[in-house]
């Protein structure tokens, strides 16, 4: 018979799939068929009758229809090949037909992992990724042409490859190759040659191929899809709360917020009603929460029963998440470093963890500045306003935008600007999980001060009314090491800066500053301390 294209969805089965029923959900109602001796192949194919029924849109139509609408029902059509190669269970899925498999039984990433080894690198369509901020962004990049990684504009110290879509580099492998758990294939073959495309395949699965032509970075951080896996890690996570230990821990809204509107906080599940104003409260305090959990009890499922709820100026509350969804927990288990973040696990690569960690100690300095306390329930806005005003050095520049030359975005130079020619950006770590805000805010500023001139301007007139006196001559570039951005967290934790972030955290304050760097600029830390009473 002809070559033709094959378009083809492939599973791989976790090794210790041994049979080849073993895969699926139930064999109840499922027709089956061996599979021609002369393929070479040892399996099955199975699949049910289709199930037809009307599209669920079609009563709509009829209603406004001023006649009689005829459209055929859907056929609900579901197919499997499962063969057995090299030893291991690979499904090749026809229609609907990944809704027969048991979810616990797919090996996770299988297809990306493929596709990465045999994509060529200067030939991708598509990226599935996901930016790791204090809480994970995902995006799905597109290019209207095949081109390099480059012009997808990865980054490789803080995205998470999902998915990647492309040309292989030998036309063995096919035409187009797209891969996440699963693996798309588009590839001209006779119908003999399925055996070896899919022992193919499966020794792409194998291959690391992709830590020599630029992919190396993927194994960073991974996300956890095993389904046993992610129970130990929740196992992990109900320990720590069951004996009340929050060093690891942190409860923060996942998305972002108007921070100037909300009133306050209040955790379902714990006695307190979220219909009583005076039960919100500004800091975040994990340990409210934890410490009302009771030994033995279904810790994790309350986690996901139980909500986290927010009041706004106006009065209005409602639910932002689930506590589980806003925690941010980082474990240690079986040697390897997991850390939860808006309701997913991730791997960190040990390697990884360590560079980072080990940067944070080593380039990451305290600054010699001394703030004041920041009084328990305080606002930013105030806290930065009080801080400004007791101090005959500082300026405030908090709510106050510039506009940056050759468009209509503001922005903030910093909260507040001292006569040392220091940027001090603040943020209440009580208040929010979104660190990564205060370091993005601290680059860009930085980025507008070298690179536009208005905005020098702008920065030099404030600080000039304040101080009286021209504090730098704005007509030219900032030297070397003569402006310093200075992060200020208010936080109630203890302990160095490395063990007081969370992991993502410490990830975007790292190519902050690698950013700052590059500017010229000097940068440190201020941990300040907020009262607890």
């Amino acid at each position: 018979m002809k070559k033709q294209i094959f378009n083809f969805t492939i599973f791989l089965m976790k090794e210790e799939v041994t049979k080849v029923e073993d895969c699926l959900k139930t064999v109840n109602g499922l027709n089956t068929s061996d599979i021609k001796s002369q393929y070479g192949l040892k399996g099955k194919i199975y699949y049910c009758d289709s199930n037809k029924r009307q599209p669920i849109w079609k009563p709509y139509l009829d209603e406004y229809a001023s006649k009689k609408i005829t459209i055929a029902d859907n056929a609900s059509n579901k197919a499997l090949m499962i063969v057995r190669i090299k030893k291991r269970v690979m499904v090749i899925v026809f229609g609907y037909g990944r809704s027969l498999i048991k979810e616990e039984c797919i090996e996770h990433n299988f297809g990306l992992k493929v596709a990465l080894n045999v994509i060529n690198q200067n030939r991708m369509r598509s990226v599935d990724a996901a930016t790791i901020e204090d809480m994970v962004v995902n995006t799905q990049r597109q290019a209207s042409y095949s081109t390099s990684q480059d012009e997808f504009g990865l980054n490789i110290t803080n995205d998470i490859m999902r998915g990647i879509t492309g040309e292989p580099y030998e036309k063995q492998y096919g035409n187009h190759i797209s891969g996440k758990d699963s693996l798309l294939v588009s590839v001209f073959m006779e119908f003999s040659e399925l055996k070896d495309k899919l022992e193919l395949y499966y020794n792409a699965f194998s291959s690391n191929r992709y830590k020599t032509i630029g992919f190396d970075w993927v194994d960073n951080v991974a996300e956890v899809k095993d389904g046993s896996l992610i129970e130990h890690l929740n196992a992990e996570l109900a320990a720590a709360l069951e004996k009340h230990q929050t060093d690891n821990l942190t409860i923060a809204p996942p998305e972002t917020t108007d921070w100037s509107q909300v009133v306050g906080f209040c955790y379902s599940g714990i006695g307190k009603s979220t219909e009583v104003a005076t039960n919100y409260k500004l800091d975040l305090d994990p340990e409210e929460y934890v410490q009302k959990l009771r030994p033995g009890s279904r810790i994790i499922e309350k986690t996901k029963k139980d909500k986290l709820h927010v009041m706004n100026a106006d009065g209005t509350t409602f639910v932002i998440s689930s506590i589980y969804n806003a925690v941010v927990f980082q474990t240690v288990y079986l040697g390897r470093n997991y850390i939860l973040s808006s309701g997913a696990w991730y791997q960190i690569e040990d390697s990884f963890y360590n560079q980072v960690n080990n940067y944070i100690r080593t380039r990451i300095s305290l600054s010699s500045i001394s703030l004041p306390i920041c009084k328990k329930g305080k606002k930013e806005g105030e806290y930065n306003l009080e801080t400004a005003n007791g101090n005959p050095d500082f300026c405030l520049f908090d709510k106050k935008l510039r506009s940056v030359h050759g468009g209509p975005r503001q922005i903030e130079a910093c909260d507040i600007f001292t006569r040392n020619k220091q940027f001090i950006h603040i943020k209440n770590r009580g208040q929010s999980a979104q660190l990564s805000h205060l370091f993005s805010q601290g680059r860009v500023s930085a980025e507008c001060f070298v690179s536009d001139e208005s905005f020098r301007k702008q920065v030099s007139n404030l600080a000039k009314k304040e101080f009286g006196t021209a504090i730098f001559d704005y007509l030219k570039k900032p030297e070397s090491n003569e402006f310093e951005v200075i992060y200020a967290i208010i936080d109630n934790k203890t302990g160095n800066l490395e063990n007081r972030l969370p992991f993502f955290s410490k990830v975007n304050l790292m190519l902050a500053t690698q950013d700052l760097e590059r500017m010229h600029f000097k940068y440190s830390v201020c941990l300040i301390k907020r009262d607890a009473m």
